[in-house]
C-alpha cells in the first residue's frame, strides 16, 4: 500500500518543451595584437620552422605537424584559427593547453596543424602578399595568435618521475592520414625499438596509440620525432591494485528459493570461480583471456561482483543468517591476467582488456550497464587523453538511433594518500559520459568522510567534478564486508568496492521501473547526491550516495520531482518548464533544484575541448520580469504584471531603453569570458547540477533555458540529454504534486514495480 503523501516521480516534462528564440552576443573585441604587427612576427615564425626542416634537428616525415599557440583567455571555438587552413590542405588535427607561465600557472589553447613545406610557404605568402588584409575573421584570428612553432620534447613527455629508467609507456602519434603508416614506422626508427613487441592501434579520429617498453634514452630519442604528440609511463600490473582482505568469516546461506534477476550488470575484472556461494546463482563467467585465472584476481573479481549484488548488506551477518535474492544479476568477463609472453598482442595487459571491453560491449546489447574496478595506476594528465578512457566514452555514445546508451560505472583509484596532484582519479575514472565513483568511510560518530585513500579531482574537462560521487567503500577500522572465493566473506576496502555498489544501486532503479535506463539512474543519483552544502567540490564531487535509492523514484506531497529527457540539435534553444502552477501566491520559500545529464560525442584529438557538444542552462523565475537596457546606463528591471511597471517601461523605451527578448535570469548572464564559464558555469561538462531559493512571490511560471552548442563539424549533431527537476514548497497548500498533475495532464507518474516481476526461478 502507497504511504500517505508519497507518490511516483513524474515523468513526461518533454512534452511541454517550447522552442526559444535567443539572440546571442559576443565577438571579437580587445584583440592583443596589431595586426600589422603580428603578420611580420607569424612570417618570422614561419621561417624559423623551415629553418629546423633544413637543420634536421627534429625529424620529420612527409606530413608536418606544427603548433599555433593563441593568447590567453582566446580558448573559446570562435578562436580556432580556421581561417588560417581555409583554402588549402591544412588541417587543424586536435588541440591541447600549453603552458606560458609556469609560476603564475597560466596557460593558453594551442592547436596542431598538418601541413607541408609547400603549404607552410603558402601561408607565408598570404601573410607577406596581403591578399588576406581585407577579410575580417582571418584579421581577427591572427591578432590572437601568440606563435606559430613545433611541439618541444619537453612538451611531448608527460608524467615521467624523477628517477624514472624504464618500463611501459603509451605513445601517441598525430593522425596524418596517408602519411600513417610512414609515421608508425619513422617512430620505431627513430627510436631504435623493435616495431614487433609493440601493441599499436589506430582509431578513426586518426590517433595512434602505441604501447611497448622503452629506457630513459629511447624516450629522449622519441622527444625529438615530430609526428609524436605524446608518451606517457603506464602502469600495468594490475596485481598490484588487488587489496587483500584482511578478516575472513563464514558465508551466510543463500534463501531456499533462488530467483535470479533479468537486470545484468555486466563486471570485467579478474574472473569468478565457480564454487562461491553467495555468487554461483546469480553470476555467469567468461574467460576472455587464455592465461589461467589467478587467485587473488579472482578474490578481488569476488569482492566486486558481492558489492554488485549485496551492496554493504553482508555487515553483522553470520553463517545462519540468509541473504535475499539480489534484485540484479553478473555477467563476469575475466579479463587479466594476461603474461609477458613475447606476443604484441597478448603482451600488454590494459591493451588486452580494452581489446575485451570493446568487443563485448559491441556485441553484449542486452548488457547496458558496466561497472570497472580496474584500470591503469597512475594520475590522468589534462593535455592528454588515455585510451582506455576515450574507448569507454566512445562506446557510451555511440549506438543506434532509439538504442539505450550503456553506462560504466568506475572506480575513482586509491591513490588518495599520494602528494598532489598524484592523488588526482586514474583513467577511466575521467570519463565524461561514465559515472565515477570514490569512497567514503564512517567516523565512530556515525559522520561520512571521503576515505584516504580514495583519488579526489578535479577530472578533465568536460567532466570538472569528479569523482562524481562518494559510495560507502570501507576502511581499516570498518572494512566493507563482501564476498571471497569460496564459501567465505571477508573485510576489505577501497573505491573499487565503492563503484560496484553503485552500479548495483542503478541496477536496482531499473528494477523497479521500465522507465529507468542507465544515464537516468545516473541522472537520479547525482541529483540526489547529499553534499552537506559543498557543492561541487575536489574531494566529495556532489556527494555521498543515497543510502537507499528505493526513495528516489518517489515524491511527496511539496516536494515534487520531473523527468525530463530526449534530444536538442546543437545551435537550438529551448524552453524547459518548471512546473510551479500558483505558486506565487504562497508565502514563503521554494526551493528548485536540477540536474542536466548529457551524453556527447568525445574528441579524441583535444583534450582541452575533448567534449564536442554541451548544453548551457540559464534559469528565468518570472517570466514576466525583464531587463531594460540602454548603453551607458544601469540596467532597469520591470515587473510587466505590474501597472506601474508597464507605465515605467514605457517612459524608459521613450528615453531610448531596450527591452530584452528574454525575461531576468538568475544569477544575472554577463557576457563572461570562456574561461569562466567553463569555472563557474560547468560550460561543456556532461553533468549540471544547480538549485535556487527564492520568496515564492518572485515566482511566476518559472522556467530553464536549454542552449545547446558544438563545436565545429558538430554543430548541428544531436545531444542526447536528460534533465531532472524538484520543487520543493513546504507551505504549499495542498498537495503542490496533485496541483502539478491536474494542471499538466501529459505529464504522467512513472510506473513503480515489485522487483520481483524481473526475476525468474533458478
Amino acid at each position: 500500500m502507497k504511504d500517505a503523501g508519497k507518490h511516483p516521480i513524474l515523468a513526461n516534462g518533454q512534452y511541454y518543451i517550447q522552442p526559444l528564440v535567443k539572440k546571442t552576443g559576443g565577438g571579437y573585441s580587445n584583440l592583443p595584437h596589431e595586426y600589422v604587427e603580428a603578420k611580420e612576427r607569424l612570417c618570422a615564425d614561419i621561417e624559423k620552422i623551415q629553418e629546423a626542416f633544413e637543420k634536421h634537428d627534429e625529424i620529420f616525415v612527409s606530413s608536418k605537424v606544427v603548433c599555433i599557440r593563441l593568447e590567453p583567455k582566446y580558448e573559446a571555438k570562435s578562436y580556432a584559427p580556421t581561417s588560417l587552413v581555409a583554402d588549402s590542405r591544412m588541417r587543424l588535427i586536435g588541440g591541447r593547453k600549453y603552458t606560458i607561465d609556469e609560476k603564475n600557472n597560466t596557460k593558453g589553447k594551442m592547436y596542431f596543424v598538418r601541413t607541408t613545406k609547400e603549404e607552410l610557404e603558402e601561408l607565408k605568402s598570404k601573410f607577406t602578399s596581403g591578399r588576406k588584409d581585407n577579410v575580417k575573421k582571418w584579421k581577427e584570428q591572427v591578432c590572437t595568435i601568440k606563435s606559430i612553432d613545433l611541439l618541444r620534447p619537453e612538451e611531448k613527455t608527460m608524467g615521467f618521475p624523477d628517477g624514472w629508467e624504464n618500463g611501459t609507456v603509451e605513445v601517441v602519434i598525430h593522425p596524418l592520414d596517408t602519411d600513417r603508416e610512414q609515421a608508425i614506422n619513422g617512430f620505431f626508427e627513430t627510436t631504435q625499438l623493435e616495431k614487433d613487441k609493440a601493441a599499436i592501434r589506430t582509431y578513426e579520429d586518426g590517433l595512434t596509440f602505441v604501447c611497448i617498453n622503452m629506457d630513459k634514452e629511447s624516450v629522449k630519442r622519441a622527444g625529438k620525432y615530430n609526428p609524436l604528440r605524446s608518451i606517457k609511463p603506464m602502469y600495468d600490473n594490475w596485481e598490484e591494485q588487488l587489496r587483500a582482505g584482511y578478516m575472513v568469516a563464514p558465508a551466510p546461506q543463500l534463501p531456499e528459493m533462488i530467483m535470479k534477476s533479468n537486470i545484468k550488470v555486466g563486471v570485467f575484472d579478474g574472473g569468478v570461480k565457480s564454487g562461491t556461494r553467495l555468487l554461483d546463482p546469480y553470476v555467469t563467467n567468461y574467460d576472455m583471456v587464455d592465461d589461467t585465472a589467478v587467485e587473488n584476481a579472482q578474490d578481488h573479481a569476488s569482492g566486486v561482483c558481492g558489492a554488485i549484488l549485496y551492496g554493504t548488506n553482508l555487515r553483522g551477518k553470520t553463517e545462519k543468517d540468509k541473504v535475499e535474492n539480489p534484485v540484479v544479476s553478473v555477467e563476469s568477463f575475466r579479463v587479466f591476467p594476461t603474461k609477458k609472453t613475447g606476443d604484441a598482442e597478448a603482451d600488454w595487459q590494459m591493451y588486452t582488456t580494452i581489446d575485451v571491453i570493446e568487443k563485448v560491449v559491441s556485441e553484449r546489447r542486452d548488457i547496458k550497464l558496466f561497472n570497472l574496478s580496474m584500470g591503469p595506476r597512475g594520475a590522468i594528465i589534462d593535455d592528454e587523453i588515455n585510451r582506455f578512457t576515450y574507448v569507454c566514452d566512445k562506446l557510451t555514445y555511440d549506438v543506434e538511433e532509439d538504442e539505450v546508451n550503456p553506462l560504466f560505472c568506475v572506480a575513482a583509484g586509491n591513490d588518495g594518500t599520494f602528494e598532489t596532484p598524484m592523488n588526482r582519479i586514474q583513467s577511466p575514472a575521467d570519463m565524461v559520459n561514465g559515472l565515477a565513483v570514490g569512497a567514503y568511510t564512517i567516523s565512530s560518530l556515525g559522520d561520512k568522510y571521503r576515505a584516504a585513500y580514495s583519488c579526489v579531482g578535479p577530472g578533465r574537462e568536460g567532466a570538472k567534478i569528479k569523482p562524481d560521487i562518494l559510495e560507502f567503500g570501507g576502511s581499516v577500522d570498518m572494512p566493507f564486508i563482501t564476498s571471497k572465493t569460496g564459501n567465505e566473506i571477508t573485510g576489505t576496502l577501497g573505491t573499487s568496492l565503492a563503484a560496484p555498489v553503485v552500479a548495483g544501486k542503478i541496477g536496482r532503479l531499473m528494477a523497479a521501473s521500465d522507465h529507468i535506463v542507465p544515464h537516468l539512474g545516473r541522472a537520479l543519483i547525482i541529483h540526489n547526491a547529499e553534499n552537506d552544502g559543498l557543492e561541487g567540490n575536489n574531494e566529495n564531487g556532489f556527494g555521498f550516495c543515497t543510502l537507499e535509492v528505493d526513495d528516489l523514484l518517489n515524491c511527496t506531497d511539496n516536494k515534487v520531482t520531473i523527468l525530463y529527457e530526449g534530444e536538442i540539435t546543437s545551435s537550438a534553444t529551448v524552453r524547459l518548464p518548471v512546473f510551479m502552477p500558483e505558486v506565487n501566491e504562497i508565502r514563503g520559500k521554494a526551493n528548485i533544484r536540477w540536474t542536466i545529464c548529457t551524453v556527447v560525442n568525445p574528441n579524441l584529438n583535444d583534450p582541452d575541448a575533448y567534449t564536442n557538444n554541451c548544453i548551457e542552462d540559464t534559469f528565468y523565475p518570472n517570466e514576466m520580469r525583464f531587463p531594460f537596457r540602454k548603453p551607458g546606463c544601469s540596467e532597469k528591471k520591470i515587473n510587466l504584471l505590474d501597472p506601474s511597471g508597464i507605465e515605467m517601461a514605457r517612459h524608459l523605451i521613450n528615453e531610448g531603453y531596450i527591452k530584452s527578448d528574454l525575461p531576468v535570469s538568475k544569477p544575472a548572464k554577463r557576457n563572461f569570458a570562456e574561461a569562466d564559464l567553463r569555472n563557474s558555469d560547468f560550460k561543456w561538462d556532461t553533468i549540471i547540477r544547480k538549485e535556487a531559493s527564492m520568496y515564492c512571490s518572485s515566482l511566476l511560471n518559472p522556467f530553464i533555458s536549454l542552449h545547446a552548442i558544438g563545436r565545429d563539424s558538430y554543430e548541428h549533431e544531436k545531444i542526447k540529454y536528460f534533465v531532472i527537476i524538484t520543487v520543493n514548497v513546504p507551505r504549499f497548500k495542498g498537495s503542490l504534486y496533485d496541483h502539478i498533475v491536474q494542471t499538466y495532464n501529459n505529464l504522467t507518474p512513472i510506473q513503480i514495480q515489485n522487483v520481483n516481476r524481473v526475476m525468474t526461478q533458478v
